[in-house]
């Protein structure tokens, strides 16, 4: 029989129901003021422990998909009101 493959909590998010990305001209960040941009592998992290995307003050979206081209990463999302939206979210790349 196969193992399965699994992902793990680490201690720090022992009480974390999901991450927050604030949407700000098609990036990713981690804060409201949109001072820090998510790296490619904390918007990984985000994406595969459950995140909430934050659009604007009373809009939000889950992210559907990621997906990494030259080290940067990027979640999609669809968002429907009144007429789809589909849009991505980028990254940037880790510090080497």
């Amino acid at each position: 029989m196969a193992a399965m493959d699994r992902i793990y909590q680490d201690s720090e998010d022992v009480y974390v129901s999901a991450t927050l990305i604030y949407a700000n001209d098609s990036k990713a960040y981690k804060d409201s003021a949109f001072a820090n941009q998510y790296t490619t592998s904390e918007l990984k992290n985000a994406f595969l422990k459950g995140a909430v995307i934050q659009l604007d003050t009373d809009s939000y979206a889950i992210p559907v998909g990621y997906s990494e081209s030259s080290s940067i990463g990027s979640v999609a999302y669809v968002y429907d009101n009144s007429g789809a939206t589909i849009g991505t979210l980028a990254a940037v790349a880790d510090p080497a």
